[in-house]
C-alpha cells in the first residue's frame, strides 16, 4: 500500500513538470535598470553558493503587485533594493514577477 502512495506522488510530480506548471521563487537584489516600455526590471543579485554577481531580467505584467515604497513599475528606480516573487516559464525560460517589494536605495 505504501508503494502505491509513492508511485502516485511521483506520477503527480511528473505530470506537473510536463504541464509546465511554474513554482514561485523569491529573488532578492538591487535594481540595475527598469525598462518601462518592455515592462522589464533587471536585477543584480549575488549567487549564495559562488558569491558571483549575476543580472537577471524579470518581466512584469498588469497582474504584478507592488509593496514597500512603490505602487507601480514607474516608481521603481536603479539602485532600489528589491524582493520579488517570481516564476520561471518552463517553455521560454523567462522570469515573470508576481510581486515586487521595494526598499528605497540608501
Amino acid at each position: 500500500m505504501k508503494n502505491k502512495g509513492v508511485c502516485f506522488l511521483v506520477a503527480l510530480a511528473l505530470v506537473l513538470l510536463a504541464s509546465g506548471v511554474a513554482f514561485a521563487e523569491t529573488l532578492e537584489g538591487e535594481v540595475a535598470s527598469v525598462d518601462l516600455t518592455a515592462k522589464v526590471i533587471k536585477v543584480t543579485k549575488t549567487d549564495a553558493a559562488t558569491g558571483a554577481k549575476e543580472e537577471l531580467s524579470v518581466s512584469v505584467s498588469d497582474a504584478t503587485t507592488y509593496a514597500g515604497e512603490v505602487t507601480a513599475l514607474a516608481e521603481v528606480i536603479e539602485g532600489d533594493k528589491v524582493k520579488l516573487e517570481v516564476e520561471k516559464d518552463a517553455a521560454t525560460g523567462n522570469w515573470a514577477a508576481k510581486s515586487v517589494d521595494v526598499s528605497i536605495a540608501e
